[in-house]
C-alpha cells in the first residue's frame, strides 16, 4: 500500500474558503487535486494518473499525524480520471484527505444464501444465474418507502437488461414487513433476514446500503451508497454511484467507483458476542443435528467431537446461510408444528458467529465427546409387534426401473388398531420410495397408486413417528397388502428386501386417521420456466380435523402452499413450504390440529423451477408432465385427517 504525495485540508467549507495542500513524503504518478464546489461549498477532488487494474482508496480524517484515524470513503478502480464531491464533508472544522494504492481491486467473492420474501417465496442467490446481476439493498421498514422511491427508477431502467433487485430486511417481523411492502407499493422481493446472518455475512450496517453481485463470477462489483450529492438550488450535485456502476458493468467496462461509504442511519443489528462451544454451540448440535449426524444414520458424517465439527465448519456456515440444514422447510410464520427441527434465530446467529470466529474450543469438556448419542437402530420406534417383508428383489445396475407392486399376505386373523406403521428400506441406496396400501380391492383402486393416499410409506427425509395422539389406523383381517416399490439404479447389481413394521395400539383410538391427498395429473411445465404454478384441490365431505401435511413433488419442485378454503369463501394458509427439497419430504404435524367444517377444500399450490439454474433439474430443455419417474413431475399434497 502506497500513500499519494498530497494531503488536503479544507477549513470550514464555507463558499469561497481556501484549501491547503500539505506535501507528504514520497513521489508517485498519481495526484489528488482539491477544490471547492462553487455552489454547494463542498470539497471536490480530482484524482489523476491512476493506473488501470489498480485499486485506490480515498480516505479522510479530521487531523493528521501518527494518531490520525483515517476513514475510507471511496474505493475506485484506476485507469480514468476521477472527479468526486465529498457530500459528507460539511460540518467539519478540518477535513484532510489522502489516496492509498491498494494491493488489489475491491471485488470479492460473495456467500450463497437463501431467504424467504414478504410473499412467502424462497430466493437463493446462486439460483439467479438467469440474471446478469443481483442488487441487494439492506433496509428496514422505516426506510422502505423512501428507499423504494429512489430505487424504483433504477429497477425500471435496468430490469430489461437482466438486473434483479432484492431488498433485505434484518430488523422487522414478517407481518410488519409485508404491511410495509404493501403500503409502499414495492414490486420486487423483500427478503426477511430474521436471524440477521445474511446482513452480517455481507457486512451491511447502514439502511439502504447496496451490494451489487455479478452472476458471472459471483463477486461484488459495487457496494455502498446508492448515491449522494448536494441539492443546492439551481446547481445540484448528483453522484449516482449505483446507477453508474450498473451501466459500466453492463457495458463490460471497468466499474470505476467500486465502493462509496453510505452515510444513512444504522441498521442497528443485534450485537452478538463470540459464542462458547461447550455452553452455546454443542447443545444446539445435540438438539438439532445429531439425530441424523451420528453413527449409522443418514447424516453424511457423525458429530463426535469439536475437532470433527471444526473440519466441517465451512459447510455448517453455508448450510445455515442457505437454510439447507437442519432439513426443515416450513415457513416460520405458519404452524406451529410439534416436530419443528428448525434453528431459532438465536441458534442460527450463534452458529454462524462461532464459525466466523474460528470455531474456538474453550477449556470446558467437549459435550459431543463425553456424551455421544446412541447409534442409530433399525427400528427407531422400537421392535414392531409384526414385521412383514417383501420377497427379495434384484435391482439392475443400470436403466430406468418401472414401479414394482408386490403383494404380501397379512398374518393377522382379526382387525387390529395401529399406533404406528413404519416402512424400513432394505437398501437405502436404491430404494427411492415405498408406499404401502392395505384394504379391499375397491379400497386399493380408490387410492390410485398413491394419488389418493396410502396406508404407510417411506420417502427420503421422512422420520418414523407414531400417529397423532388419540388417532390410529385400522388394519382389517383379510386385507390385501401391497408394496409399491420405486427403485433407482446405482451402478451396481444389488438386492433389496424392504419391510413393514406394525405397532399395535393398546386400545382402539378415539378417531381413525386417514391419509388423503389433493393432486393434479394434467399439468404441463414449459421448458426453462423458473416458476410454473400448478393448483390442486380436494374437498372434505364431513366436519374434519387436519393433523399433518406433506408435500410431494419431484426434482423441479420448488415451493408448495397448503390452504384451507372454507365454505364461505375465506381461506387460511395451513402450511407454506417456500423452498421444497425432494431429498427431505417432511411430514409437518400441527401442534394444534385444525378443525374445519364439512365442505372445506384443501388447496395445494405448487411452483416448479424448470430452469437451468435449478441444480437438481434433469433437463431444462424438456416440457415436463406428470409421471412416475423422478425425471417426470408430480403434484400431490398429502394430509392426515380424521372425521370430527
Amino acid at each position: 500500500m502506497m500513500k499519494s504525495p498530497f494531503s488536503l485540508s479544507a477549513r470550514k467549507f464555507a463558499r469561497g474558503a481556501l484549501l491547503m495542500l500539505a506535501p507528504l513524503v514520497g513521489i508517485a504518478a498519481e495526484s489528488l487535486t482539491p477544490s471547492l464546489d462553487p455552489n454547494c461549498g463542498l470539497p471536490r477532488l480530482l484524482l489523476r494518473g491512476s493506473q488501470a487494474g489498480t485499486g485506490y482508496a480515498i480516505r479522510t480524517s479530521d487531523q493528521v499525524g501518527p494518531t490520525a484515524a483515517w476513514q475510507t470513503v471511496l474505493q475506485v478502480s484506476g485507469g480514468q480520471d476521477l472527479s468526486w464531491t465529498d457530500a459528507g464533508g460539511s460540518g467539519h472544522a478540518h477535513r484532510f484527505y489522502r489516496v492509498d494504492r491498494l494491493d488489489s481491486e475491491v471485488s470479492a467473492p460473495v456467500d450463497n444464501f437463501a431467504l424467504v420474501d414478504h410473499a412467502g417465496v424462497k430466493h437463493e442467490i446462486f439460483r439467479e444465474g438467469g440474471s446478469k446481476a443481483v442488487v441487494l439493498i439492506f433496509t428496514d421498514d422505516a426506510h422502505l418507502a423512501a428507499g423504494w422511491t429512489a430505487l424504483q427508477p433504477l429497477q425500471r431502467k435496468f430490469a430489461a437488461s437482466g438486473i434483479q433487485f432484492w431488498l433485505i430486511n434484518p430488523r422487522d417481523s414478517r407481518a410488519d414487513l409485508a404491511q410495509a411492502v404493501a403500503a409502499a407499493g414495492v414490486s420486487v422481493p423483500v427478503l426477511h433476514d430474521r436471524a440477521q446472518v445474511v446482513s452480517r455475512a455481507y457486512q451491511a450496517t447502514t439502511a439502504l446500503e447496496a451490494v451489487a453481485v455479478s452472476t458471472a463470477s459471483w463477486d461484488t462489483f459495487y457496494r455502498g451508497a446508492v448515491g449522494d450529492g448536494c441539492d443546492f438550488p439551481g446547481a445540484p450535485v448528483e453522484q449516482a454511484y449505483l446507477e453508474q456502476a450498473l451501466t459500466q458493468y453492463l457495458a463490460d467496462q471497468p466499474v470505476m467507483i467500486q465502493s462509496a461509504t453510505p452515510r444513512g442511519d444504522s441498521l442497528q443489528l443485534q450485537p452478538i458476542a463470540t459464542p462458547a462451544y461447550a455452553r452455546d454451540i454443542a447443545p444446539i448440535l445435540q438438539t438439532k443435528c445429531v439425530v441424523c449426524h451420528r453413527a449409522g444414520d443418514i447424516g453424511s458424517w457423525a458429530m463426535t467431537s469439536h475437532e470433527v465439527v471444526t473440519n466441517y465448519a465451512a459447510s455448517i456456515r453455508d448450510d445455515v446461510l442457505t437454510g439447507r440444514m437442519p432439513p426443515w422447510h416450513a415457513d416460520p410464520i405458519t404452524g406451529p408444528f410439534s416436530n419443528d427441527q428448525s434453528l431459532s434465530t438465536d441458534e442460527a446467529a450463534k452458529l454462524v458467529a462461532w464459525v466466523e470466529a474460528g470455531t474456538p474450543r474453550g477449556t470446558d469438556a467437549d459435550p459431543l465427546f463425553i456424551n455421544p448419542p446412541p447409534p442409530a437402530t433399525e427400528w427407531p420406534l422400537g421392535q414392531p409387534d409384526v414385521i412383514l417383508s417383501i420377497p427379495e428383489q434384484s435391482i439392475p445396475a443400470q436403466g430406468v426401473i418401472d414401479y414394482r407392486y408386490l403383494f404380501v399376505t397379512s398374518p393377522l386373523k382379526t382387525n387390529v388398531w395401529l399406533r404406528a406403521a413404519a416402512v424400513r428400506p432394505g437398501n437405502r441406496e436404491v430404494v427411492h420410495h415405498s408406499l404401502v396400501f392395505a384394504g379391499s380391492l375397491s379400497d386399493l383402486a380408490n387410492l390410485q397408486g398413491g394419488l389418493g393416499g396410502y396406508f404407510a410409506g417411506y420417502v427420503p427425509g421422512m422420520f418414523d413417528t407414531e400417529y397423532p395422539a388419540g388417532t390410529g389406523k385400522q388394519l382389517k383381517a383379510g386385507s390385501l397388502i401391497v408394496f409399491q416399490m420405486h427403485y433407482t439404479a446405482n451402478g451396481t447389481d444389488t438386492t433389496d428386501q424392504t419391510q413393514l413394521g406394525l405397532y399395535f395400539a393398546k386400545a382402539p383410538p378415539a378417531k381413525e386417521l386417514v391419509t388423503s391427498a389433493a393432486y393434479d395429473i394434467k399439468f404441463v411445465i414449459p421448458p426453462g420456466d423458473p416458476d410454473h404454478e400448478v393448483v390442486a384441490e380436494t374437498t372434505l365431505s364431513k366436519n374434519s380435523i387436519i393433523y399433518e401435511m406433506s408435500p410431494h413433488m419431484h426434482l423441479r419442485g420448488h415451493r408448495m402452499r397448503f390452504e384451507a378454503v372454507y365454505p364461505n369463501g375465506t381461506k387460511e394458509t395451513l402450511l407454506n413450504v417456500p423452498g421444497y427439497e425432494f431429498a427431505w419430504q417432511t411430514l409437518f404435524r400441527l401442534t394444534t390440529p385444525k378443525h374445519v367444517p364439512a365442505g372445506t377444500k384443501i388447496r395445494v399450490t405448487g411452483g416448479y423451477d424448470n430452469s437451468q439454474w435449478n441444480p437438481w433439474n434433469p433437463d431444462p430443455t424438456q416440457t415436463v408432465t406428470f409421471g412416475e419417474q423422478t425425471f417426470d413431475e408430480m403434484l400431490i399434497g398429502y394430509a392426515n385427517v380424521t372425521n370430527e
